[in-house]
């Protein structure tokens, strides 16, 4: 049987089990204190690179490790096409924040994949509102400007992916509910 949506929106969709949607502590605690730690080697404590890089990269690892069965081989080419375009803007010194990008591209992917009332929902919002912070109080202006258009573009990447569906809807996948 095929799930409909409450839109009455017919065909594959990944239905992620209640309980394996609740976030990983243990996973989360050494993605977070691994990348509190890994940052030291380029970056001080005493700089804002190092507080605007290490909760995004923890988080950021811990969702994709939870959830990589859920990510559909459009969404992992846009993921790999992503890096890129972080690196280059900051190389560039644009007016763009591929933290927030990143960030916006998660909270997405876990709105579209039934985890809208969920831990990780509440700590990728708290994630993004803090980089805002970040930017209100310790960056520029254009800075600050340039993570709205993070959003935008973030947004415009959820909008061309779509919801991320299995694309064989034979291959069994732990996300999807199983008919035992």
């Amino acid at each position: 049987m095929i799930p409909t949506s409450r839109w009455g929106r017919t065909g594959p969709r990944i239905i992620t089990d209640p309980a394996r949607v609740r976030p990983r502590w243990k996973l989360l605690g050494v993605t977070m204190v691994g990348f509190a730690a890994l940052p030291l080697a380029a970056a001080s404590p005493r700089t804002a690179l190092y507080w605007y890089v290490w909760p995004l990269f923890g988080l950021g690892v811990a969702y994709v490790i939870q959830f990589r069965d859920e990510f559909p081989r459009r969404w992992k080419i846009a993921g790999i096409s992503m890096v890129p375009l972080s690196i280059v803007a900051l190389a560039l010194d644009w007016p763009f924040s591929g933290h927030i990008m990143w960030n916006v591209v998660f909270i997405g992917h876990a709105w579209m994949t039934g985890k809208r009332h969920t831990t990780w929902m509440r700590l990728m919002g708290s994630s993004l509102i803090y980089l805002f912070v970040l930017k209100a109080f310790s960056q520029t202006g254009r800075d600050l400007i340039g993570g709205f258009i993070s959003v935008a573009v973030g947004a415009g990447i959820l909008a061309i992916l779509g919801p991320p569906q299995q694309e064989d809807d034979s291959a069994p996948r732990r996300s999807v509910i199983s008919s035992r």
